[in-house]
Formats: C-alpha cells, structure tokens, sequence
C-alpha cells in the first residue's frame, strides 16, 4: 500500500455500512446487541478477521453489562449471522484461550473464505397471529339464554327495545320534581 493511501493521523473508526444498517437483521437487533457488534468491528484491524477475540467477561466489562447479557448477545450475534465463532475458548489451568470470532461481511483472514454475509439472508419468524378464540366473545357471552318466565327466550346481544306495556312518568312529572316546577299546576 503506498503512502499516498494511508490515513493521516492515528485516530481509529468504525464505519458500518448501509447496506448493514438497512438489513433486517440489523433492525431486529436490540441495543445491547448493536453495541456487542461495534465492540467486536472495533476489534477488527482489517488483517485479523477469524482471529478476533472477545470473550462474554471481557465485551460485559467494557460494555458495563453482565456476563451472561454479553453471552447472550454475542450468541444473538452469531444466530444472525453477523459474526461466527472460529474458535472457542477454553479455560483451564494450563490454557486460557479466549472465543475468536469472523466478521461474516469481511474475508476471512485466517481460512481465505470469502465474506458470506450471512445476516443479509435472516427473516425475521412471522408474527403468530392471535388464535381464532382470542377474538370471539367471552365464553359466558356465547352460553345460550335461559327462557325468560313467559317461556321465550330472552336476546343477548341484540338492541333493547322498549316495552311499552309498563307505565312511565309523563315528562312534565320528571320536570316539576327535580328542578323544582310547580307541582299544583297541572
């Protein structure tokens, strides 16, 4: 690489690109996650792809999380399809190896694998709908009437009519008692 090319200065970023951020698997990650990926791409120095490591205590202490929430969003990870594990660690008195990691959107570095990008094939599952009998009415609603004391059956979910056989006030009554017209004025 000629001089020309190289970045002046010394200070790092981590670009992501649109096409990355546009995906579905992307939009489906929670930020927990999204920073799990940076921190990994931030460990990416462009000649160490399959050779990244990161462990879950390590990505919990540098991301103020707990262990098992930076195990779960490093697994997350994976299952998308964003990054895959090419070695795993192991933890014992003679080697303490920690989990490398690939970018999946970056040739690998250590195999010479092209870059499978394997988070741009997700699909999100289908949201299930609601079951047929979380929509219909309560089960006391559906319970056929009993027979009213005439012998028919009384309607449930029907307009009230009203029943004119009973006496009702005559409006006039309704308004002398309670706003206080003349009662003797009939």
């Amino acid at each position: 690489m000629s001089s020309k090319h190289k970045r002046k200065g010394k200070s790092k970023f981590i670009m992501i690109e649109a096409y990355v951020k546009r995906s579905a698997a992307w939009r489906a990650l929670t930020p927990i996650e999204r920073n799990a990926y940076i921190e990994v791409k931030w460990r990416y120095d462009g000649l160490n792809n399959g050779r990244i490591g990161l462990g879950c205590r390590e990505l919990g202490d540098e991301l103020g999380m707990g262990r098992d929430t930076a195990k779960r969003a490093l697994n997350r990870l994976a299952d998308v399809g964003f990054i895959e594990k090419t070695k795993p660690s192991a933890f014992n008195v003679k080697n303490r190896a920690v989990t490398e990691w690939r970018l999946t959107e970056y040739k690998c570095d250590v195999t010479g694998e092209l870059p499978n990008k394997t988070f741009m094939r997700w699909q999100p599952e289908k949201k299930q709908q609601a079951h047929p009998t979380d929509t219909q009415a309560h089960p006391c609603d559906t319970i056929k009437a009993k027979p009213a004391e005439n012998g028919r059956y009384r309607r449930t979910h029907a307009t009230v009519e009203p029943n004119s056989a009973v006496s009702q006030a005559h409006p006039c009554d309704t308004y002398r008692y309670t706003i206080g017209g003349n009662v003797d004025a009939a």
